[in-house]
């Protein structure tokens, strides 16, 4: 599997997702569940007559977990009998496998940082497959984490959410995006001219990641950037990094003026915190964790 950007003509995004091949004709898109009815209408409007590609909305019917954590591989082999060690299944690889009672898929990719795996099943399967995890993980202190402890935990990795930090109002280069982008290939694809031109000039702004001075709130998105005095950019999100133990933003800065402990401060309610630009994640910051 592959992470990319999707793009505009105007080499602006249309979205982020994961691309994983399952055969030679049969692909997995997983991106933005809020956004599937303008990315269906954008593969709509881009397919040409002449190919032969059928495209099918599977987000309400496919539905599953994303396993996480140091024993999350262990908690897998006990309620699958496919082989997914590093060597059979290492990270960005994909496999159908049984687990527990369900037919699922699996993908070896995580946000939340750590070692984990996405397995999507049919939903009327779903609550079996949780039950048979359940089982399977009481000695491993398995417990079920939601969506604020998923924006907690990505925030220490610097990952970026759609709606957040990617938005159809900034480009590759700005979000850091363009490097999950294949340059060298043969094919064209839409928004490369764009997408090259912007290469080759730099991007005006980018995409940071802040560890702030915070007090009693921490930023969750636009709130100004102080640089040196003057207002410079701003938070595209925010929020506490349980985890590490820190407030974290992600803001847009000029380019120019990024650089490892650049001191700055956030407005924050009115109030002025002190911030420290960070260029290696809080949490792993070799990625060895996600990767092992």
């Amino acid at each position: 599997m592959a992470l990319t950007p999707m793009l505009a003509p105007s080499g602006r995004l249309v979205g982020d997702m994961s691309v994983a091949c399952y055969g030679a004709d049969d692909f997995l898109l997983v991106s933005s569940y809020a956004a599937q009815d303008m990315h269906l209408r954008w593969f709509a409007a881009s397919l040409r007559p002449d190919e032969d590609v059928t495209i099918e909305n599977l987000s309400d019917r496919l539905t599953g977990f994303q396993l996480a954590g140091p024993s999350a591989r262990e908690l897998l082999t006990r309620v699958t009998a496919a082989e997914v060690s590093q060597a059979a299944l290492p990270f960005l690889a994909v496999t159908r496998a049984t687990v527990g009672p369900a037919a699922a898929r699996i993908q070896r990719v995580s946000y939340t940082g750590d070692l984990g795996f996405e397995i999507y099943c049919e939903a009327t399967m779903q609550r079996a497959l949780w039950q048979a995890l359940d089982a399977a993980g009481s000695d491993l202190g398995l417990r079920p984490f939601g969506l604020r402890a998923l924006m907690s935990l990505r925030l220490e990795k610097a990952f970026g959410a759609w709606g957040r930090d990617y938005t159809a109002d900034l480009t590759p280069g700005e979000t850091g995006l363009d490097r999950f982008i294949d340059f060298g290939k043969t094919a064209d694809f839409i928004g490369r001219a764009a997408a090259e031109a912007e290469r080759s000039a730099g991007a005006g702004r980018r995409l940071v990641a802040f560890e702030v001075d915070a007090d009693e709130a921490d930023a969750v998105g636009w709130e100004p950037v102080w640089i040196d005095g003057a207002v410079a950019g701003y938070c595209t999100s925010g929020g506490y990094a349980h985890w590490t133990d820190r407030s974290m933003a992600l803001a847009l800065i000029p380019a120019e003026q990024v650089r490892d402990g650049l001191e700055a401060e956030i407005e924050i309610l009115g109030h002025k915190r002190r911030a420290r630009l960070v260029t290696r994640p809080a949490f792993d910051p070799e990625g060895a964790r996600m990767r092992g």
